[in-house]
């Protein structure tokens, strides 16, 4: 049975194993003597199982290169399991080992982005903590693998500090989980699509998630990955981790940072941040991916178009104007979803 084909599976011919995971939407379980985790829904009315079929297409029309790239930064649905026709969940690979820690207790844990945005405490000690230079990098891939998906027409949608994991191993890196969430920018998600506590967009409800919001809530977890600060919101004041950010990467970070409390379709887009955060002068700026007010048509390529090959890019310099002041966000109008509120405390403490 090949299970990264994209065509459905029978949910009665796996080998589902032990429940390693449960939440609102449904169980996640093992399947034996593999490394290929099943996602099985509570509330199958309740999914729209042909979206969920779009996303393993999507997969499955990407090139050799780009298909890798998103295996290795995503669990993304392989192919959809259904019972009886209708689809109740789907496949995907477990996040690789370097994306988990291990407790003094000595049991595993994924590397949450919560890990990173908070101040150590003793209950995660175990867990390494990156160099200054290290932390901008992390904030650095989150950027850049938010932008691939919106250059090949995927909204992410919940951005959060559950759903990133973060790596040090071999380099800096980050991973993407719950990606039933996305959606093409012209389609629609899996299930209700929803917002996680205190990474809300104000000015989009979760219904209409767009490469805007998902633009904010980058810049949500780019600035709290550099300050630390898992409640930073743009407004507020940034005082990045002390050597994370060389002067003209603070200046831009400053300057995009305030501007993302802007109206929607003012805020930086990825590529913005991108080329903040960069080696001053190591990337270019793109042309932006929001479209025009009344444009209806596809942001992207149709897939079958796309090749391998590396795009153009003309480096951009970085502006070393000093960082305007911040402006206040509008006050929050937020839709949140159902999340039990963190535990970061290991058992036995």
């Amino acid at each position: 049975m090949r299970i990264d084909g994209g065509a459905d599976i029978e949910l009665s011919s796996l080998p589902l194993g032990t429940v390693i995971g449960s939440g609102g939407q449904g169980q996640v379980l093992e399947l034996t003597g593999t490394d290929i985790l099943c996602k099985r829904y509570r509330d199958p009315a309740g999914t729209n199982g042909e979206a969920l079929a779009v996303l393993a297409a999507f997969r499955q029309r990407l090139g050799p290169v780009d298909r890798d790239f998103l295996d290795s930064v995503a669990a993304w649905p392989l192919s959809r399991v259904t019972d009886r026709g209708r689809g109740v969940g789907f496949l995907m690979r477990r996040a690789p080992g370097e994306f988990s820690w291990r407790t003094p207790q000595g049991t595993s844990k994924l590397l949450e982005l919560q890990y990173l945005i908070r101040p150590a405490k003793v209950g995660y000690r175990t867990i390494p903590q990156p160099t200054p230079p290290e932390r901008r990098a992390l904030a650095l891939a989150c950027a850049r693998v938010v932008e691939w998906f919106h250059r090949r027409g995927m909204v992410v949608g919940d951005i959060s500090h559950a759903n990133v994991l973060w790596s040090l191993r071999p380099e800096p890196r980050v991973f993407f989980l719950d990606c039933d969430g996305f959606r093409p920018v012209d389609g629609v998600t899996v299930q209700a699509a929803t917002d996680t506590p205190d990474w809300s967009d104000p000015l989009t409800p979760p219904s209409q998630h767009d490469f805007d919001s998902d633009a904010y809530k980058t810049a949500l977890a780019v600035t709290r990955i550099i300050a630390r600060n898992p409640y930073l919101l743009p407004g507020d004041g940034l005082d990045p981790v002390p050597a994370s950010l060389d002067r003209y990467q603070e200046a831009g970070v400053r300057r995009l940072f305030s501007d993302a409390a802007g109206a929607r379709r003012t805020r930086p887009v990825l590529s913005e941040w991108i080329h903040a955060l960069s080696d001053h002068g190591g990337e270019a700026q793109q042309t932006p991916l929001f479209q025009e007010a009344g444009d209806t048509r596809p942001l992207y390529l149709d897939l079958d178009q796309r090749t391998d090959e590396p795009e153009q890019t003309t480096p951009v310099d970085p502006d070393p104007a000093e960082p305007e002041p911040p402006v206040s966000a509008p006050p929050p109008a937020r839709e949140v979803r159902d999340r039990k509120p963190i535990n970061l405390r290991v058992s036995g403490r």
